[in-house]
Protein backbone atom coordinates (compact mmCIF):
# COMPACT_ATOMS: atom_id res chain seq x y z
CA UNK A 1 0.00 0.00 0.00
CA UNK A 2 1.23 3.51 -1.19
CA UNK A 3 2.56 5.72 1.79
CA UNK A 4 2.44 9.02 0.20
CA UNK A 5 -0.65 10.55 -1.20
CA UNK A 6 -0.51 10.95 -5.10
CA UNK A 7 -0.49 15.05 -5.25
CA UNK A 8 -3.02 16.06 -7.89
CA UNK A 9 -3.77 19.16 -10.19
CA UNK A 10 -7.00 19.27 -12.12
CA UNK A 11 -6.81 21.95 -14.80
CA UNK A 12 -9.95 23.06 -16.20
CA UNK A 13 -12.66 22.88 -13.66
CA UNK A 14 -15.90 23.11 -16.19
CA UNK A 15 -18.46 20.68 -16.42
CA UNK A 16 -16.47 18.36 -16.96
CA UNK A 17 -14.25 19.39 -14.80
CA UNK A 18 -16.03 19.49 -11.69
CA UNK A 19 -17.30 16.16 -12.37
CA UNK A 20 -13.69 14.94 -11.96
CA UNK A 21 -13.18 17.16 -8.18
CA UNK A 22 -16.45 15.06 -7.34
CA UNK A 23 -14.71 12.05 -8.46
CA UNK A 24 -11.99 12.44 -6.44
CA UNK A 25 -13.76 13.30 -3.21
CA UNK A 26 -15.74 10.15 -3.86
CA UNK A 27 -12.25 8.61 -4.08
CA UNK A 28 -11.24 10.07 -0.98
CA UNK A 29 -13.50 9.80 1.32
CA UNK A 30 -13.24 5.61 -0.08
CA UNK A 31 -9.71 5.93 1.64
CA UNK A 32 -7.54 6.30 -1.91
CA UNK A 33 -4.32 7.93 -1.09
CA UNK A 34 -4.80 11.36 -3.54
CA UNK A 35 -4.29 14.86 -2.59
CA UNK A 36 -5.99 18.59 -3.50
CA UNK A 37 -2.87 20.32 -4.49
CA UNK A 38 -4.49 23.06 -7.05
CA UNK A 39 -7.19 23.27 -8.98
CA UNK A 40 -6.73 25.22 -12.40
CA UNK A 41 -9.36 27.68 -14.36
CA UNK A 42 -9.45 31.24 -15.86
CA UNK A 43 -12.66 31.60 -14.25
CA UNK A 44 -12.63 32.29 -10.69
CA UNK A 45 -16.32 30.55 -10.09
CA UNK A 46 -15.41 27.08 -12.23
CA UNK A 47 -11.89 26.97 -9.67
CA UNK A 48 -14.76 27.51 -6.85
CA UNK A 49 -17.06 25.40 -7.18
CA UNK A 50 -14.56 22.83 -7.86
CA UNK A 51 -12.70 23.25 -4.85
CA UNK A 52 -16.85 22.88 -3.29
CA UNK A 53 -16.99 19.48 -4.17
CA UNK A 54 -13.02 19.00 -3.33
CA UNK A 55 -11.14 21.10 -1.06
CA UNK A 56 -8.13 22.07 -3.49
CA UNK A 57 -4.92 23.56 -1.35
CA UNK A 58 -4.61 26.41 -4.37
CA UNK A 59 -6.72 27.97 -7.01
CA UNK A 60 -4.72 29.61 -9.77
CA UNK A 61 -5.76 31.11 -12.92
CA UNK A 62 -2.47 29.92 -14.88
CA UNK A 63 -1.53 26.21 -15.46
CA UNK A 64 1.91 27.54 -15.64
CA UNK A 65 1.92 26.88 -11.47
CA UNK A 66 0.98 23.12 -11.90
CA UNK A 67 3.69 22.18 -14.28
CA UNK A 68 6.60 23.82 -11.81
CA UNK A 69 5.30 22.77 -8.60
CA UNK A 70 6.96 19.97 -6.58
CA UNK A 71 3.41 19.21 -4.53
CA UNK A 72 2.25 17.89 -8.16
CA UNK A 73 1.70 14.37 -8.99
CA UNK A 74 -0.23 13.67 -11.37
CA UNK A 75 -2.44 16.21 -13.30
CA UNK A 76 -6.22 15.95 -15.26
CA UNK A 77 -6.81 17.86 -18.14
CA UNK A 78 -10.16 18.89 -18.45
CA UNK A 79 -10.14 22.03 -20.58
CA UNK A 80 -11.13 22.91 -23.77
CA UNK A 81 -9.80 20.84 -26.84
CA UNK A 82 -7.75 23.03 -28.77
CA UNK A 83 -5.84 23.49 -25.53
CA UNK A 84 -4.79 20.46 -25.05
CA UNK A 85 -1.74 20.04 -27.27
CA UNK A 86 0.23 22.64 -25.33
CA UNK A 87 -0.88 21.50 -21.54
CA UNK A 88 0.23 17.83 -22.90
CA UNK A 89 3.24 18.93 -23.99
CA UNK A 90 3.66 20.97 -20.72
CA UNK A 91 3.11 18.18 -18.56
CA UNK A 92 5.34 15.48 -20.30
CA UNK A 93 8.38 18.49 -19.96
CA UNK A 94 7.44 19.09 -16.29
CA UNK A 95 7.01 14.66 -15.65
CA UNK A 96 3.65 15.06 -14.64
CA UNK A 97 1.95 11.64 -14.64
CA UNK A 98 -0.98 12.68 -17.05
CA UNK A 99 -4.98 11.85 -17.23
CA UNK A 100 -5.79 13.26 -20.52
CA UNK A 101 -10.18 14.04 -21.17
CA UNK A 102 -10.87 13.12 -24.69
CA UNK A 103 -11.05 14.57 -27.88
CA UNK A 104 -7.14 14.76 -27.69
CA UNK A 105 -7.22 17.59 -30.21
CA UNK A 106 -9.39 19.14 -32.92
CA UNK A 107 -7.32 18.05 -35.85
CA UNK A 108 -6.07 14.28 -36.45
CA UNK A 109 -2.23 15.78 -37.24
CA UNK A 110 -2.14 17.27 -33.73
CA UNK A 111 -2.96 13.39 -32.42
CA UNK A 112 -0.63 12.04 -33.74
CA UNK A 113 1.85 14.70 -32.74
CA UNK A 114 0.64 14.52 -29.30
CA UNK A 115 0.51 10.27 -29.37
CA UNK A 116 4.47 10.37 -30.70
CA UNK A 117 5.08 12.62 -27.58
CA UNK A 118 3.80 10.47 -25.18
CA UNK A 119 4.73 7.15 -26.37
CA UNK A 120 8.38 9.06 -26.51
CA UNK A 121 7.51 9.57 -22.10
CA UNK A 122 7.61 7.63 -19.31
CA UNK A 123 4.95 9.06 -17.12
CA UNK A 124 2.32 7.17 -17.10
CA UNK A 125 -0.67 8.11 -18.87
CA UNK A 126 -4.65 7.58 -19.20
CA UNK A 127 -7.20 8.53 -22.23
CA UNK A 128 -10.50 9.67 -20.62
CA UNK A 129 -12.39 6.90 -22.23
CA UNK A 130 -14.24 6.05 -18.93
CA UNK A 131 -17.34 4.27 -20.45
CA UNK A 132 -15.12 1.43 -20.43
CA UNK A 133 -15.77 1.00 -16.75
CA UNK A 134 -19.88 0.77 -17.40
CA UNK A 135 -20.74 -2.55 -15.84
CA UNK A 136 -22.59 -2.97 -19.09
CA UNK A 137 -20.08 -2.59 -21.52
CA UNK A 138 -17.64 -4.53 -19.37
CA UNK A 139 -20.42 -7.41 -19.38
CA UNK A 140 -20.63 -6.94 -23.22
CA UNK A 141 -16.75 -7.22 -22.96
CA UNK A 142 -16.85 -10.70 -20.98
CA UNK A 143 -19.38 -12.00 -23.42
CA UNK A 144 -17.11 -11.38 -26.57
CA UNK A 145 -14.12 -12.61 -24.72
CA UNK A 146 -15.38 -15.84 -23.23
CA UNK A 147 -17.87 -17.14 -26.17
CA UNK A 148 -20.61 -18.07 -24.02
CA UNK A 149 -22.68 -16.84 -26.83
CA UNK A 150 -20.94 -17.43 -29.60
CA UNK A 151 -19.00 -15.37 -31.89
CA UNK A 152 -20.18 -11.43 -32.35
CA UNK A 153 -21.48 -11.18 -35.77
CA UNK A 154 -22.50 -7.43 -36.04
CA UNK A 155 -23.80 -4.69 -33.62
CA UNK A 156 -25.40 -0.72 -33.61
CA UNK A 157 -24.63 1.92 -31.45
CA UNK A 158 -26.98 5.10 -31.00
CA UNK A 159 -25.63 8.40 -29.70
CA UNK A 160 -28.52 10.85 -28.60
CA UNK A 161 -27.80 13.99 -26.97
CA UNK A 162 -29.28 17.66 -27.06
CA UNK A 163 -27.16 20.05 -28.83
CA UNK A 164 -24.32 21.31 -26.27
CA UNK A 165 -24.37 24.85 -27.16
CA UNK A 166 -25.93 27.52 -25.49
CA UNK A 167 -28.45 27.97 -28.16
CA UNK A 168 -30.61 24.80 -26.98
CA UNK A 169 -28.69 24.65 -23.29
CA UNK A 170 -28.05 27.47 -20.95
CA UNK A 171 -25.57 25.39 -19.03
CA UNK A 172 -23.24 24.61 -21.73
CA UNK A 173 -20.49 26.01 -24.12
CA UNK A 174 -20.56 27.47 -27.42
CA UNK A 175 -17.13 26.08 -28.52
CA UNK A 176 -18.37 22.85 -29.44
CA UNK A 177 -20.32 24.34 -32.06
CA UNK A 178 -17.54 25.77 -34.44
CA UNK A 179 -15.18 23.47 -36.13
CA UNK A 180 -12.12 25.60 -35.77
CA UNK A 181 -12.12 24.52 -31.38
CA UNK A 182 -14.10 21.21 -31.32
CA UNK A 183 -12.59 19.85 -34.78
CA UNK A 184 -16.46 18.72 -35.87
CA UNK A 185 -19.77 17.39 -33.67
CA UNK A 186 -21.02 15.13 -31.80
CA UNK A 187 -18.52 12.23 -34.05
CA UNK A 188 -15.73 13.56 -32.50
CA UNK A 189 -16.80 15.53 -29.30
CA UNK A 190 -19.32 12.75 -28.41
CA UNK A 191 -19.62 9.23 -30.20
CA UNK A 192 -15.44 8.88 -29.93
CA UNK A 193 -16.18 7.41 -27.03
CA UNK A 194 -18.67 4.46 -28.76
CA UNK A 195 -15.88 4.19 -31.41
CA UNK A 196 -13.27 3.50 -28.28
CA UNK A 197 -15.62 0.81 -26.82
CA UNK A 198 -16.20 -0.81 -30.28
CA UNK A 199 -12.59 -1.07 -30.95
CA UNK A 200 -12.20 -2.41 -27.36
CA UNK A 201 -14.89 -5.05 -27.80
CA UNK A 202 -14.32 -6.17 -31.23
CA UNK A 203 -11.00 -4.91 -32.29
CA UNK A 204 -9.09 -2.52 -34.50
CA UNK A 205 -11.31 -1.06 -37.44
CA UNK A 206 -10.32 -2.23 -40.74
CA UNK A 207 -12.18 0.15 -42.74
CA UNK A 208 -15.06 2.91 -42.46
CA UNK A 209 -17.69 4.59 -44.43
CA UNK A 210 -19.82 7.60 -43.50
CA UNK A 211 -22.04 9.93 -43.94
CA UNK A 212 -23.06 13.20 -42.53
CA UNK A 213 -25.51 15.91 -42.05
CA UNK A 214 -25.80 19.55 -40.85
CA UNK A 215 -29.70 20.82 -39.94
CA UNK A 216 -29.24 23.30 -36.78
CA UNK A 217 -27.03 25.88 -38.61
CA UNK A 218 -23.63 25.13 -37.43
CA UNK A 219 -20.87 24.73 -39.13
CA UNK A 220 -20.13 21.15 -37.64
CA UNK A 221 -22.43 18.16 -38.35
CA UNK A 222 -25.11 17.03 -35.92
CA UNK A 223 -25.70 13.76 -37.57
CA UNK A 224 -23.47 11.15 -38.54
CA UNK A 225 -23.99 7.61 -39.90
CA UNK A 226 -21.16 5.41 -39.91
CA UNK A 227 -20.35 1.77 -40.86
CA UNK A 228 -17.32 0.03 -39.48
CA UNK A 229 -15.32 -3.32 -40.41
CA UNK A 230 -13.02 -4.61 -37.84
CA UNK A 231 -10.15 -6.98 -38.53
CA UNK A 232 -11.78 -9.35 -36.41
CA UNK A 233 -15.01 -9.50 -39.39
CA UNK A 234 -17.32 -7.84 -37.34
CA UNK A 235 -19.15 -5.25 -38.91
CA UNK A 236 -21.60 -2.49 -36.99
CA UNK A 237 -22.96 0.78 -37.59
CA UNK A 238 -22.90 4.01 -35.96
CA UNK A 239 -25.88 6.84 -35.41
CA UNK A 240 -25.26 9.84 -33.46
CA UNK A 241 -26.92 12.82 -33.05
CA UNK A 242 -26.97 16.40 -31.59
CA UNK A 243 -31.40 17.54 -31.21
CA UNK A 244 -33.00 19.87 -29.61
CA UNK A 245 -34.30 18.16 -27.26
CA UNK A 246 -33.45 19.46 -24.44
CA UNK A 247 -32.82 16.72 -21.33
CA UNK A 248 -32.54 14.07 -23.95
CA UNK A 249 -28.79 11.99 -23.67
CA UNK A 250 -29.38 8.33 -24.11
CA UNK A 251 -27.26 6.08 -25.57
CA UNK A 252 -28.11 2.27 -27.37
CA UNK A 253 -25.83 -0.51 -28.01
CA UNK A 254 -26.77 -3.74 -29.67
CA UNK A 255 -24.80 -6.82 -30.13
CA UNK A 256 -26.21 -9.69 -32.08
CA UNK A 257 -24.14 -13.16 -31.22
CA UNK A 258 -24.34 -16.38 -32.95
CA UNK A 259 -26.44 -17.56 -30.59
CA UNK A 260 -27.63 -14.62 -28.30
CA UNK A 261 -28.89 -10.48 -28.32
CA UNK A 262 -27.79 -7.95 -26.10
CA UNK A 263 -29.50 -4.83 -25.96
CA UNK A 264 -28.19 -2.34 -23.32
CA UNK A 265 -29.13 1.66 -23.07
CA UNK A 266 -27.33 3.89 -20.88
CA UNK A 267 -26.43 7.57 -19.62
CA UNK A 268 -24.16 9.50 -17.90
CA UNK A 269 -24.83 8.33 -14.50
CA UNK A 270 -24.38 4.98 -12.83
CA UNK A 271 -27.86 5.15 -11.66
CA UNK A 272 -29.62 6.60 -14.47
CA UNK A 273 -32.56 5.69 -15.25
CA UNK A 274 -31.39 5.04 -19.00
CA UNK A 275 -29.79 2.05 -17.75
CA UNK A 276 -31.16 -1.31 -18.83
CA UNK A 277 -29.65 -4.21 -19.91
CA UNK A 278 -31.38 -6.73 -21.90
CA UNK A 279 -30.16 -10.28 -22.57
CA UNK A 280 -31.39 -13.11 -25.40
CA UNK A 281 -30.32 -16.35 -25.66
CA UNK A 282 -31.59 -18.62 -28.11
CA UNK A 283 -34.26 -20.28 -27.30
CA UNK A 284 -34.61 -18.57 -23.75
CA UNK A 285 -37.02 -15.55 -23.41
CA UNK A 286 -35.29 -12.28 -23.51
CA UNK A 287 -34.21 -10.82 -19.67
CA UNK A 288 -33.45 -7.85 -17.50
CA UNK A 289 -30.66 -8.03 -15.65
CA UNK A 290 -30.95 -5.79 -12.72
CA UNK A 291 -27.50 -3.29 -12.85
CA UNK A 292 -27.03 -3.93 -9.39
CA UNK A 293 -25.60 -7.34 -10.50
CA UNK A 294 -23.46 -6.33 -13.03
CA UNK A 295 -22.09 -3.57 -11.11
CA UNK A 296 -21.41 -6.45 -8.09
CA UNK A 297 -19.58 -8.34 -10.80
CA UNK A 298 -18.08 -5.63 -12.05
CA UNK A 299 -16.70 -4.64 -8.81
CA UNK A 300 -16.01 -7.83 -7.53
CA UNK A 301 -13.83 -8.67 -10.75
CA UNK A 302 -11.85 -4.99 -9.55
CA UNK A 303 -11.73 -6.06 -5.87
CA UNK A 304 -13.39 -3.02 -4.77
CA UNK A 305 -17.18 -2.68 -2.68
CA UNK A 306 -17.93 0.69 -3.39
CA UNK A 307 -20.49 1.87 -5.64
CA UNK A 308 -19.07 4.63 -7.44
CA UNK A 309 -21.61 7.50 -8.73
CA UNK A 310 -19.84 8.58 -11.75
CA UNK A 311 -18.02 5.50 -13.93
CA UNK A 312 -14.98 7.90 -13.90
CA UNK A 313 -14.29 7.01 -10.63
CA UNK A 314 -13.87 3.50 -11.68
CA UNK A 315 -11.33 4.91 -14.67
CA UNK A 316 -9.57 7.61 -11.92
CA UNK A 317 -8.81 4.70 -9.11
CA UNK A 318 -7.10 2.75 -12.09
CA UNK A 319 -5.35 5.83 -13.07
CA UNK A 320 -3.70 6.06 -9.60
CA UNK A 321 -2.83 2.27 -9.35
CA UNK A 322 -0.95 2.50 -12.36
CA UNK A 323 0.98 5.50 -10.95
CA UNK A 324 1.23 3.42 -7.45
CA UNK A 325 2.79 0.20 -9.52
CA UNK A 326 4.34 2.08 -11.86
CA UNK A 327 2.44 -0.26 -14.65
CA UNK A 328 1.32 1.12 -17.80
CA UNK A 329 -2.39 2.89 -17.69
CA UNK A 330 -5.39 1.70 -19.60
CA UNK A 331 -6.79 3.42 -22.26
CA UNK A 332 -3.48 4.61 -23.11
CA UNK A 333 -2.60 7.54 -25.71
CA UNK A 334 -2.42 4.42 -28.35
CA UNK A 335 -6.45 3.74 -27.91
CA UNK A 336 -6.67 7.17 -28.40
CA UNK A 337 -4.91 7.51 -31.83
CA UNK A 338 -7.10 4.66 -33.20
CA UNK A 339 -10.52 6.29 -32.18
CA UNK A 340 -9.38 9.51 -33.49
CA UNK A 341 -7.95 7.47 -36.49
CA UNK A 342 -11.78 6.05 -36.80
CA UNK A 343 -13.55 9.37 -36.52
CA UNK A 344 -11.29 11.08 -39.07
CA UNK A 345 -11.88 8.27 -41.55
CA UNK A 346 -15.56 8.60 -41.18
CA UNK A 347 -15.29 12.49 -41.80
CA UNK A 348 -13.02 11.38 -44.72
CA UNK A 349 -15.36 9.13 -46.08
CA UNK A 350 -17.91 11.90 -45.83
CA UNK A 351 -16.14 14.59 -47.68
CA UNK A 352 -14.71 12.42 -50.51
CA UNK A 353 -17.71 9.79 -50.97
CA UNK A 354 -15.62 6.73 -50.66
CA UNK A 355 -14.80 4.21 -47.91
CA UNK A 356 -11.36 4.92 -46.26
CA UNK A 357 -8.90 2.08 -44.42
CA UNK A 358 -7.46 3.01 -41.15
CA UNK A 359 -4.00 1.73 -42.77
CA UNK A 360 -4.48 4.95 -44.96
CA UNK A 361 -3.99 6.84 -41.27
CA UNK A 362 -2.22 4.83 -39.12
Amino acid sequence: MPEKPIGVALVGCGNIGQIHATTFAHLAADGVLIRPVMAVDPVAENRENAAADWPFERLVADAKEVFSSPEVDAVFICTPTPTHRDLVFAALAAGKNLYQEKPLAPSFETVKEICRAVAGSPVISQVGFQMRWNAMHAKVKRLVETGELGRPVCYLIRNDECWPTTTYMSYSTDWRSQRKFSGGGPLIEHSIHSLDLAAWMFGRPRRVSASTRSVFGFDVEDAAAVSLEHESGVIGTLMTIYGGVEGREECRLEVFFEKGIVEITWGVLVDGEENKFRLQKSGEPAQLIALDALLKEQLYSLGLHTRPFFWNELASRAFFNSIWSGQKASPGFEDGLIAHATVEAAYRSAAEKRTVELAELL
